[in-house]
């Protein structure tokens, strides 16, 4: 349980494909590949562009992806990236350069927009270059871009339209809790209003979110089931031991080993997952045997001090002998090259030995309870007496014996 479930430790030990990957998530930051969609599907069309295209709704794109970089451990990629990594380069001659850096930051040279004839006094020229200036070759600079990308690479960042784009979200493996905080930072930002008009993003998706959803699913049918699951087996119980009493007695130890269960749970090396899920079922099987067992011993010896000592000692003497050989069985699996199956195995073994200690133990001290409140409530004597006269083989057996005194 020291470990944290990641991507390669729910497989087993060996596989070099595994191992490659997470050697590569651990140095280059990547492996698990999320995505969201920016649509711009609701903005005017006032540009004669594809939407898309808007430089407005490139700046919205560049604005999230920066927020979204600064989430640990996150990286992202859309069309940005792109005009980002293309080189430009204005000059006179190959001595005298005028402009040198990314399409991306010649897009936004203040000059496409100052008047100011000192600082920008080459820009204004351009205003003659044609109908709409300066401001449409700009466009047509992006225009140039979106259209020289080879079709795949279209279809990897935009549809087929040009009025939505894709942003993908890169982070190397970790434990589900972890990124679950992760990607609810980044939802957050997200479901923000854009600040553009007719703009927004949808929900992080792909295999980490699709993963917590699937996750959190799970969890959540499993308290359902644990519910459900109880409030039958207390009205089965019920009807077999003829008594509500008897029944909800007998669910309070299997009550109390499954509120255990979250607790064990709860642990940020332990996820909900495949394996996991399946220890409340199980436990609720073993859970209630242990305690119906006594529950008939106790009715077999009667409700008395004696008779609940005599239940403690001789069925909780082989449900000892079971748990331990139970828990020996599963224990063995620790010896298998399977790290994913660890908290499995952990969690059961420590669930089944809660089991038996609240059947033995706690089940009678929930039945001496009551009996001494009934007692105390009525004004009757203390209900835990074992007679007068009585000799005790052993402080836990608490049996009579008998004995013949001669005079001699």
């Amino acid at each position: 349980m020291n470990e944290p479930i990641t991507g390669s430790s729910e497989a087993p030990d060996g596989i070099d494909s595994l191992n490659s990957l997470a050697e590569y998530s651990e140095y280059f930051s990547g492996g698990q590949t999320s995505l969201f969609i920016f649509s711009a599907q609701d903005r005017p069309n006032d540009n004669n562009t594809d939407r898309i295209r808007d430089l407005p709704v490139l700046d919205v794109i560049d604005g999230l992806e920066q927020r979204i970089s600064e989430v640990e451990r996150t990286n992202t990629t859309s069309i940005i990236t792109f005009l980002r990594a293309i080189p430009v380069t204005i000059g006179l001659n190959d001595d005298v350069a005028l402009y040198q850096g990314s399409l991306w930051d010649l897009l936004h040279e203040p000059c496409w927009e100052s008047n100011d004839p000192i600082e920008c006094h080459a820009w204004l020229l351009l205003d003659a270059s044609g109908e709409g200036g300066r401001e449409q070759l700009r466009k047509d600079m992006v225009n140039i871009v979106f259209d020289t990308l080879s079709n795949e690479v279209k279809s990897m960042l935009l549809n087929k339209e040009g009025t939505k784009g894709i942003v993908y979200v890169t982070q190397p493996y970790m434990n589900l809790n972890e990124a679950a905080v992760l990607r609810d930072q980044i939802d957050e930002m997200l479901i923000e209003d854009t600040g553009l008009e007719g703009t927004d993003s949808s929900k992080l998706t792909g295999g980490l979110p699709v993963s917590l959803d699937i996750n959190e699913g799970i969890h959540n049918s499993q308290n359902l089931t644990t519910i459900v699951t109880m409030l039958i087996l207390t009205i089965v119980l019920s009807i077999v031991f003829r008594s509500v009493r008897l029944g909800v007695i007998t669910m309070v130890p299997v009550a109390v080993v499954i509120l255990w269960q979250p607790l064990l749970m709860n642990s940020p090396d332990v996820n909900v997952n495949i394996f996991t899920a399946m220890i409340g079922t199980i436990v609720f099987g073993i859970g209630v045997d242990d305690a119906i067992h006594v529950m008939h011993r106790i009715q077999e010896e009667g409700e008395s001090p004696i008779g609940i000592a005599n239940s403690i000692e001789e069925t909780g003497q082989t449900i000892f002998e079971t748990t331990i050989t139970t828990v020996s069985g599963i224990g063995a699996g620790f010896l298998v090259t399977f790290p994913g199956l660890e908290n499995f195995f952990m969690i059961m073994c420590l669930l089944i030995i809660f089991a038996f200690i609240t059947s033995t133990f706690l089940m009678p001290a929930v039945i001496t309870s009551e009996k001494v409140a009934k007692s105390a409530i009525k004004g009757e004597p203390y209900w835990v007496d074992y007679g007068e006269g009585i000799a005790l083989a052993s402080p836990i057996s608490m049996k009579p014996l008998e004995a013949v005194l001669e005079n001699k």
